[in-house]
């Protein structure tokens, strides 16, 4: 029979000693309810920032498919679209001579630009 080690070990969260489950087989990283909690969370988190792109192409492509979903012939009259951050684009223009998915597309990329040029330091490098 294999032996059981059955030993202490410190938590991954709290750095507090805790007897592990036997049931979990040596897996169990911390001591209770609330540092896994805190650990989910930090995982989570490190996930969001290593996978940020998976996020952004989901919502690009959900917002397509509501749009087009809802009608095929644009209408400018009845398209709206979520309010934008400076500069204000002619989305009605855009709506009316190319459609509805063109609209969404460029004011996504717009948006995505404005965020990453207000995120680099300004003056000379």
């Amino acid at each position: 029979m294999a032996k059981k080690s059955r030993r202490k070990r410190p938590c991954c969260i709290c750095r507090k000693w805790f007897l592990p489950d036997v049931r979990q087989k040596g897996r169990q990283k911390t001591c209770g309810p609330d540092c896994q909690n805190e650990l989910h969370r930090r995982q989570c988190a490190d996930w969001n920032k290593k996978n940020k792109a998976y996020f952004k192409n989901n919502y690009l492509g959900k917002k397509l498919e509501k749009a087009t979903g809802s009608k095929t012939v644009p209408d400018s009259s009845k398209t709206s679209l979520p309010p934008q951050t400076k500069p204000v684009l002619p989305i009605e223009i855009i709506t009316t001579e190319y459609g509805i998915k063109p609209a969404i597309i460029v004011q996504y990329l717009v948006t995505q630009i404005i965020n990453q040029t207000r995120a680099r330091p300004t003056g000379f490098t």
